[in-house]
């Protein structure tokens, strides 16, 4: 065990998360969580112009590349350890993406409070031994599906792998109900947090079946009955050519009830269209569009969704005292919509039976409410979430 380390400051910016740090060498003044690890550094979080309350059990990015990591001893950074600020209670943590030849680390740490108003400090451990970690116990049950969207897309079932205990994970180019195939997969890519997946789009103009890449869960786990939050970024984001129909492109994600005859508000049951011009809708009910040509995420290409940008859209169902919701849109952090709900805009959730479609649209074919996926994305998603909750 070393008696000086290495102490980086590290500044997070949460909608992008990138650090910012500088390293000296201090006396260690915390206790050392365990002696087989040699090595560790002091993270300091300043989040005071960042957020207004403290938050529980939340889980934070931490992304460097730092020439010291290359010293684990494992090659997938398994050796590595995150603790509180008294050195020795350890963090729950994920490693989404390590480099052991550049020192790269891409990782998610819970922190059980994260205060609003002082700094908060922890400690990363490296070159010890490998203890591995459970991505399930960095998100919480108010996640329903977390997808970094890390992996090589090979069609298989399972390849798009859920953080979460729900078990969520999804498939390269569909499969039950839907259909599969293999031109249909997508493709690894660098995505805004470590990889991210890259979607060709539509290659005819057909409302019918599509041609362009999505990935598909045949049942998804944990749905809320109410209040959720989906979020994803999307990034180079190609526009509907000349000519073509705005209403078959684009289309970001998709979550069809199969009601056992066809009915289109539930193949329509929540759907977040069009990333040039961001809706969501509950079955037949629009809420929370951008005005139209769209929210002005660069001011020279106002309609277009080019570079990486960050979409949550949130829906807020009318409480049981009467007392109507407001659902809003978030793009890159600005509230960009915000509606109240009320009459028919106030809908129930399903919570069972439902397919879930990233990259495109879930449509009624026949008497299958979730037959077919068309209006595809053409361009690059990464790190997409699902949570209950607002």
């Amino acid at each position: 065990m070393s008696s000086l380390e290495y102490r980086p400051i590290f500044l997070i910016v949460f909608t992008v998360a990138v650090f910012f740090f500088s390293s000296t060498f201090v006396l260690a003044h915390a206790e050392w969580y365990d002696d087989s690890w040699e090595y560790r550094k002091k993270i300091t979080l300043s989040l005071n112009t960042v957020i207004s309350n403290d938050l529980t059990d939340f889980p934070v990015l931490i992304s460097v590349t730092d020439p010291d990591l290359v010293q684990t001893n494992e090659a997938l950074g398994r050796d590595i350890v995150f603790t509180t600020s008294d050195g020795t209670t350890k963090l729950f943590h994920e490693v989404e993406r390590f480099d052991n030849t550049t020192g790269e680390i891409v990782a998610w740490v819970n922190f059980p409070t994260l205060s609003a108003t002082s700094t908060t400090d922890i400690y990363m451990y490296y070159k010890g031994n490998t203890v591995g970690y459970n991505s399930a116990d960095v998100w919480n049950d108010d996640y329903v599906v977390v997808w970094h969207l890390n992996q090589t897309s090979t069609g298989t079932s399972f390849e798009f792998k859920d953080a979460t205990d729900n078990g969520n994970d999804g498939r390269g180019g569909g499969g039950a109900d839907v259909g599969h195939s293999m031109a249909r997969i997508p493709h690894l890519t660098n995505g805004q947090i470590g990889y991210g997946q890259q979607l060709k789009g539509p290659t005819t103009t057909s409302s019918n079946e599509g041609s362009g890449d999505f990935i598909y869960r045949n049942s998804l786990n944990g749905m809320p009955s109410r209040d959720f939050t989906i979020e994803l970024w999307v990034g180079d984001i190609v526009n509907v050519p000349s000519g073509g129909n705005v209403a078959l492109y684009n289309d970001m994600v998709s979550v069809c009830y199969d009601a056992g005859s066809t009915n289109n508000q539930y193949s329509n049951h929540i759907s977040l269209w069009r990333a040039e011009n961001v809706k969501m809708k509950i079955r037949t009910s629009f809420f929370v569009s951008t005005a139209s040509p769209g929210h002005p995420v660069q001011d020279n290409n106002p309609a277009a969704f080019t570079n990486w940008n960050h979409i949550v859209a949130v829906y807020n169902q009318k409480d049981a005292d009467g007392t109507a919701g407001n659902s809003q849109l978030y793009i890159n952090g600005v509230l960009v919509k915000d509606e109240n709900r009320s009459g028919n805009l106030n809908r129930a959730i399903q919570t069972d039976k439902l397919r879930l479609v990233l990259g495109g649209d879930i449509d009624a074919e026949g008497a299958n409410n979730c037959g077919r996926v068309n209006n595809e994305l053409k361009g690059k998603v990464d790190e997409f979430r699902i949570s209950s909750g607002l």
